[in-house]
């Protein structure tokens, strides 16, 4: 078996299903497999996709988020390599042979591969990034900052999708890239572990490939497969939970990959001036930004 196609579905049945036939539609010359991993979804996905006999369906009585979730997958998995894909995806073109070509002819360094994406209007998105670090997570996050970033002499380092690693060769290096659509090495994986089981959602793709690199492998983007990605239409994207989730991610993430003394300064920073930044929104009530600091001071 060449590739196994992990995809993740939490009640998005209908959108998986699309991601699924675009697979089948595209792929070619490559010997794959599709494994889906249902979070417990309740839309009625386990009653459709246990019928589809296209995929190896496992359902999970409780959900266990991205990484766990993809961890399960992986366990059954047969391929040489691993293609962690999301369910708000579609592919355009044969993007799971092309990573294949490049991963088989590819330095033997290279752990993790990723694309160019494109949201439904063909627009590039968030494709790959740098680690997260004490500047550039107070920088992302604190409002006003994120709008002044160019005063702060910032502007020309963003912290995705930074023009400085992107070359007019077909693949170039990159810190991380995205888990939307991240093709691995399984054998890497099965001997460094796959995605961190502490991480619920969001920083565990950033953290695997941290943990990659600091074992001396490292990530790359092609731009040759063609992959739509819908970004933000699986979850409620502002929401106040999701935002929750997003910063016990980050500060878990701080916390395992910097010194205890850089986690304390990172704790201090980060959180005094985001506390002040979230009060002076006008778009969240009193209540609602209480309740939020509340949770952040106790990171």
């Amino acid at each position: 078996m060449d590739v196994s196609i992990i995809i993740v579905t939490y009640n998005t049945r209908q959108m998986t299903a699309e991601c699924i036939d675009s697979i089948y539609q595209e792929t070619s010359d490559v010997d794959f497999e599709v494994i889906l991993v249902d979070n417990a979804s309740s839309d009625g996905s386990k009653e459709f996709f246990e019928k589809d006999g296209r995929v190896k369906y496992i359902y999970s009585q409780e959900n266990l988020g991205f990484g766990k979730a993809n961890n399960k997958g992986a366990e059954c998995a047969r391929g040489k390599y691993l293609f962690l894909l999301n369910s708000d995806t579609l592919l355009e073109n044969n993007a799971v042979k092309l990573f294949y070509d490049f991963m088989e002819k590819s330095d033997p360094r290279v752990a993790c591969c990723g694309c160019l994406l494109v949201n439904k209007n063909h627009e590039r998105i968030h494709s790959f990034g740098s680690f997260h670090t004490m500047m550039n997570s107070i920088v992302e996050r604190c409002w006003p900052l994120e709008r002044f970033r160019l005063f702060l002499m910032l502007g020309k380092f963003p912290k995705y999708d930074n023009p400085k690693y992107e070359t007019s060769q077909e693949a170039f290096d990159v810190p991380f890239a995205t888990g939307a659509a991240l093709f691995v090495k399984k054998e890497i994986s099965d001997r460094l572990g796959l995605f961190d089981p502490d991480y619920f959602m969001y920083s565990e793709d950033m953290d695997l490939q941290h943990r990659y690199f600091e074992s001396g492998y490292k990530s790359v983007v092609i731009k040759s497969p063609r992959i739509v990605h819908l970004f933000g239409q699986s979850s409620k994207s502002g929401s106040i939970k999701k935002m929750e989730m997003i910063l016990k991610s980050l500060f878990l993430y701080m916390k395992k990959h910097y010194s205890l003394g850089y986690f304390f300064a990172f704790c201090v920073m980060f959180k005094t001036i985001y506390s002040i930044s979230f009060l002076l929104r006008r778009s969240r009530s009193i209540h609602e930004k209480i309740s939020h600091i509340r949770f952040v001071q106790k990171l």
